[in-house]
């Protein structure tokens, strides 16, 4: 790839990252709002974990997507689908370990933290992706071409 396009590329996956971030804090801000509002201030680091731990999973997921294409091409294709599996196991783990240690004082609400996020992020991820612009360049075509 030319240095053109991987500043292109790198571009745009900021781009589209970027935004979907900007859901994710919109999200947190938004649900611990409503927590406080429904269940009092106990409820509202339930929902920021919740959010936190969605935002961090599809967060990590961009990274190593995008190591794996670069590196492997089509064919880490496998270790994409690895890579989501080791993710999912990771997001159930930290959600286990954390209702372990105490710190999700109410369950419902980093549920809710991590459903809403769950929605938000792609739909941040979309957004983003719609705002990109590629330049398109048909190098075979000549100035004047015949």
């Amino acid at each position: 790839m030319s240095a053109a396009a991987e500043m292109t590329v790198r571009r745009w996956i900021l781009r589209a990252e970027g935004t979907a971030i900007v859901a994710a804090v919109a999200t947190a801000a938004i649900i611990g709002v409503v927590a406080m509002a429904v269940r009092g201030t106990t409820a509202v680091p339930s929902a920021i974990l919740g959010v936190g731990d969605v935002a961090i999973f599809f967060a990590l997921g961009t990274a190593i997507d995008v190591w794996v294409i670069r590196r492997f091409g089509m064919a880490g294709l496998a270790l994409i689908l690895g890579g989501y599996a080791l993710r999912i196991a990771l997001l159930s783990l930290v959600a286990t370990a954390l209702a372990a240690l105490g710190w999700l004082t109410q369950p419902f609400w980093f549920a809710m933290g991590a459903a809403v996020t769950a929605i938000t992020w792609p739909a941040g991820l979309i957004t983003g992706h719609l705002m990109g612009r590629w330049p398109v360049y048909d190098l075979a075509v000549t100035m004047g071409g015949a």
